[in-house]
């Protein structure tokens, strides 16, 4: 009886591996190092070991095992199985992984984005239990979102659904993006980008503890200035402010669109706790008519650092 799937947290930094049972209980984990040298073939071959390496480990054969998903920073057509654009692993681009990978294993393969694995494993197994709808958002290094719409992940006609970071939210704020546009909220209020607000803020000429934390200012990151925001440093109170007011009108326009008001929130930048996430839902409610009458509820994702790989070993039928 084929009683497992495996899941693959496909990063630009390290590839997470999990073996799941049928009642989706962890039964063993892996981690490995990715190696961005590697060619496509190299890379695949490389992800196929250390799968195999992941069911010698838990004495699992091929035969009991009834698929991998696997996630990826990526677009992603769910359809055909291929990785159309990354922003981490560019050897991947336009690689038709899955059936690259299914070939190498001899199982069947399910691909998509990281974010969208993210979302499934929140409303499966995590806060999103028992909602209909449900909106997945993660504030980190950039931002992302997964929606689940009527119980089901919505990928959008293209498979590009839920890249919310990228939806405008200023014509005079933000800096550079790789969508093209400077004013998408990933622009203003991801964690590189509200870092490097401080950064600029500080060679201006600004007094700050932040920079006591980081050592050098090519060294700020949101972990310094979540240091200094607890000390109450006033540059780091500014760039807190500063992206929970872009983040609440992202928050607002979300519900604005979908009528969905369950939103599960998780990524590194959000660790700044509740002083950061009570100020954006203040911005948000500053913005929001829906809010008055069908208050939204904004939840903790569970499921931590798993989470992806989680949704990835989700994705097998």
């Amino acid at each position: 009886m084929k009683k497992y799937v495996i899941g693959v947290d496909v990063g630009g930094s390290k590839l997470l591996y999990g073996l799941f049972d049928d009642q989706m209980r962890l039964v063993r984990v892996i981690q490995r190092p990715t190696d961005q040298e590697l060619a496509p073939d190299a890379l695949l071959d490389q992800i196929a070991a250390h799968i195999r390496e992941l069911m010698r480990g838990a004495g699992v054969s091929a035969e009991e095992v009834r698929g991998v998903g696997a996630a990826f920073p990526s677009h992603i057509d769910f359809e055909k199985g291929v990785v159309l654009e990354t922003a981490d692993i560019y050897a991947l681009n336009n690689v038709p992984v899955r059936d690259m990978l299914s070939a190498r294993l001899g199982l069947p393969i399910f691909l998509d984005n990281d974010c969208n694995a993210a979302a499934l494993a929140e409303h499966r197994l995590g806060a999103g239990r028992g909602y209909r709808h449900m909106i997945y958002v993660t504030v980190a290094t950039g931002i992302g979102g997964g929606l689940i719409l009527n119980g089901e992940l919505y990928r959008g006609i293209h498979g590009s659904a839920g890249e919310i970071g990228h939806m405008f939210v200023s014509d005079s704020t933000g800096y550079p993006c790789g969508c093209g546009v400077t004013g998408c909220v990933e622009s203003i209020a991801s964690g590189a980008n509200m870092a490097k607000y401080a950064m600029d803020r500080i060679t201006d000429g600004c007094e700050s503890r932040i920079l006591d934390h980081a050592g050098t200012i090519s060294r700020i990151d949101m972990v310094a200035v979540g240091k200094a925001f607890n000390e109450n440093d006033p540059l780091a109170i500014e760039v807190v402010e500063r992206g929970a007011e872009y983040l609440g009108r992202m928050f607002q326009s979300l519900y604005q669109i979908f009528d969905i008001n369950i939103f599960v929130y998780g990524g590194g930048v959000m660790k700044l706790g509740e002083r950061f996430t009570n100020r954006i839902i203040e911005a948000y409610r500053r913005h929001s008519q829906m809010e008055y009458k069908y208050p939204a509820k904004f939840l903790p994702a569970e499921l931590g650092d798993n989470t992806t790989m989680i949704g990835a070993a989700l994705l097998v039928k």
